[in-house]
């Protein structure tokens, strides 16, 4: 009778996901992505991705106020510019010193325009007027339109005042002090930015529907672009007629919410007070105590960008972002080209008509809410503390680049810093380290090296840690282009999460259900003929399936991602040494011959390591043992014992591995049938049968005994049964 073999497993897989390798690392920033996200202080980054000193970005005059919405500059040089939650204009002559020129009765001033004449119109918010102011800083009421907001201003072809509201998106003409009247309805609330246009119309972005609108002489208005954003943040015109829009999402709402928030806080007496839509103006103080916190300006839309229409009519897309704001655009005075400010760390940038981008500067304020262009530079306003800033045209003496900290995984040790510059005659690079175990810089640090001297290759001397950061000061006209660090990761040490041994035809799914526990035990047998797993004892047997073969299954990862290499051995139970299969396996499995192994219990163990990837003394390993194993290839043996008689046959059953787990019997070829042992209980390898033959007819019979061990092995017995009548 031919021993029959199956094979009862579990295969678990854990695949590890890719990672730092521990084989040494390059850290190269060499384009404009990459140096992008580093910080700023003083440099620029152009278009080609080189570093270069930027031009000097300087405090004008400081209000002391919390924010400034509005700048204007006047032919002879003079800028002057408005405030908001105390509601002031600041005057700042050519070279001198600025001074406050005049304070609103209301609490913001979102808007500033220069007339033909030199005079001087702010347009002031809630209950929006517009004043005219002289150079001596008296100022009359100009016109009331009876808005509550008052965002923007602007001079059409004729000379006559535009002025654009909020609260109720509507556009205001005025030709002489006090006489103005109704020119536009929009339809939008809010009509946020105002722009001359070429042909003598005038340019109006609203909000909430980002719509930028033409509106003719004859008060004609057309749609000339529909953003997918709320909100026309700012419209520039460039000498050739083509206009810049700065589109963006959620500012609106969040600067009315700030001026509502200061109008409840700021004190009764000698303030603005709101009520739904009803405006009370008193006196107010020049000097007032304010207890209230200022609100910060958020503009919290998702996402913001740059958009050009050419020839009235074709539209395309500078720039986008999901993460930054654009808060204010302006003409380059030298290139014509447009600048934008962002609210990301302040930053103003640069486009050209190939939408091939440069970080001009970096401000390090928070936010930048109005670009102004003059002939040698630009004014800039910032929405946190109150300031009047001027960009030059000119480049600085000097700048610093800062990355942000390199995370490296792990304590890594440094070798070489490269970097590749240009440095005239009078121009400097110098570039230091420091390095840290904490994802911030700060306390616990080393402080920054000293400047590092051959660009080909400086050994880095800040000590081994997980983060490294750089920093590079230029000076003159030199230009940083690319900057390379390597460092050695640690090495961490690769895991064997599973080691299971399955029949080679058995499937992962199947196999992984068991688990991988190493505790319990569980039966392989294996001939030239079985079953993929024992039967029920009310089944049939299932079709037999040829195995051969016994495969080692594991699932190792390194964390580094190293690539690893397997060992596999065994031994058997009551042994102590390990017998060694294969060495130098890729993994991850490993099939042996099955007639290798005797009857008995053995474990398999799975040794990895990263030694491919590492040197000797950093070579790292891991191994894990599977469940004991029970290899039981021997079919159990049965007799027939003596008592055979016409109504009973008793056999017994006898396994050298493993308990008997089941029994049936057959008469005459019929069906099986289930049979207990005699005690009741199948738990033993040695069982005794008894079958019962109560209710056979008269004659000779065939009785067929057959058992199967825990491991499916079989075994059939036979006797011959004559029964006489009664």
């Amino acid at each position: 009778m031919m021993a029959r073999h199956s094979i009862l497993l579990a295969l678990v897989l854990v695949a590890g996901e890719p990672a730092r390798s521990a084989t040494t690392q390059h850290w190269e920033l060499a384009s404009y992505a990459d140096f992008l996200p580093g910080s700023f202080k003083g440099l620029a980054l152009d278009r080609s991705g080189a570093l270069r000193v930027a031009p000097p970005f300087s405090a004008v005059d400081e209000s002391g106020q919390a924010v400034v919405w509005s700048v204007a500059a006047a032919e002879d040089g003079t800028a002057y510019y408005g405030t908001g939650h105390q509601g002031s204009v600041f005057r700042v002559p050519p070279g001198g010193e600025g001074d406050l020129l005049w304070k609103a009765p209301e609490i913001e001033v979102f808007a500033l325009a220069i007339g033909p004449d030199g005079s001087l119109y702010a347009g002031t918010s809630p209950s929006g007027k517009v004043y005219k102011i002289s150079p001596g800083g008296d100022a009359v009421e100009y016109f009331d339109p009876g808005e509550q907001y008052i965002w923007s201003l602007a001079f059409d072809s004729d000379g006559q005042l535009v002025v654009g509201t909020g609260g109720g998106g509507k556009l205001y003409r005025v030709t002489a002090e006090g006489n103005g009247e109704l020119w536009v309805e929009t339809g939008q609330r809010h009509v946020m930015s105002l722009a001359a246009g070429p042909d003598g119309a005038i340019l109006a972005g609203t909000d909430p529907d980002g719509i930028l609108y033409r509106i003719a002489s004859d008060g004609t208005l057309f749609a000339l672009f529909d953003s997918d954003l709320p909100e026309i943040r700012s419209v520039s015109v460039s000498s050739d007629g083509d206009v810049y829009v700065a589109a963006m999402g959620g500012g609106m709402d969040r600067i009315v919410q700030a001026v509502q928030a200061v109008a409840r806080a700021t004190p009764v007496a000698g303030a603005v007070a709101i009520a739904s839509q009803a405006v009370q103006v008193a006196t107010p103080q020049t000097t007032a105590s304010v207890t209230y916190g200022q609100p910060q300006v958020v503009y919290a839309g998702e996402r913001s960008a740059l958009m050009r229409i050419s020839d009235g009519k074709a539209v395309e897309k500078l720039w986008a972002s999901n993460e930054q704001q654009i808060l204010a655009l302006a003409l380059h005075p030298g290139s014509g080209s447009v600048l934008f400010a962002t609210d990301q760390a302040g930053r103003i940038y640069q486009t050209d008509t190939d939408r091939r981008h440069s970080l001009v500067t970096q401000t390090g304020q928070s936010q930048l809410t109005t670009l102004v262009s003059l002939d040698d530079g630009i004014l800039a306003a910032g929405g946190n503390g109150g300031a009047l800033y001027r960009l030059g045209l000119e480049r600085a003496p000097s700048g610093t680049y800062e990355t942000a900290p390199r995370d490296t995984g792990g304590v890594s040790e440094w070798g070489r810093l490269t970097w590749r510059a240009a440095v005239p005659e009078g121009a400097s690079v110098e570039i230091r380290t420091r390095s840290g175990n904490t994802h911030r810089p700060g306390s616990g640090w080393t402080g920054w090296s000293e400047p590092l001297a051959d660009a080909e290759g400086s050994v880095i001397q800040s000590p081994p840690a997980r983060f490294i950061q750089w920093q590079a000061t230029l000076r003159g006209d030199a230009t940083l282009d690319r900057v390379t660090v390597h460092y050695l990761p640690q090495n961490s040490p690769p895991v064997v999460r599973s080691v299971n041994v399955v029949p080679e035809s058995a499937s992962a799914k199947d196999s992984s259900e068991s688990g991988s526990s190493n505790t319990s035990s569980y039966s392989i047998t294996v001939s030239a003929s079985g079953e993929s797993s024992p039967p029920k004892p009310t089944s049939s047997p299932a079709t037999p399936t040829t195995v051969r073969k016994l495969t080692v299954v594991w699932g190792a990862e390194d964390p580094d991602g190293d690539k690893l290499r397997a060992e596999v051995a065994f031994r058997g139970e009551g042994e102590s040494e390990w017998k060694t299969i294969r060495k130098d396996l890729p993994g991850p499995k490993f099939s042996i011959d099955s007639d290798a192994l005797a009857d008995g219990r053995y474990e398999f163990r799975v040794k990895v390591d990263d030694g491919l990837a590492n040197t000797g003394e950093r070579t790292l390993s891991a191994e894990r043992v599977s469940r004991p194993v029970l290899v039981d290839q021997t079919p159990p043996i049965i007799i027939r014992l003596d008592s055979v008689t016409e109504d009973a046959v008793r056999f017994r059953a006898d396994d050298a591995a493993s308990e008997v787990r089941s029994a049936e019997y057959s008469i005459d070829a019929g069906e099986w049938r289930p049979v207990l042992s005699d005690d009741g209980v199948l738990d033993a390898p040695a069982e005794e049968f008894t079958v019962r033959l109560d209710s056979l007819d008269s004659g000779e019979h065939l009785v067929v005994l057959r058992v199967r061990d825990r491991a499916g092995n079989t075994a059939l017995a036979k006797a011959l049964v004559v029964r006489t009548d009664q």
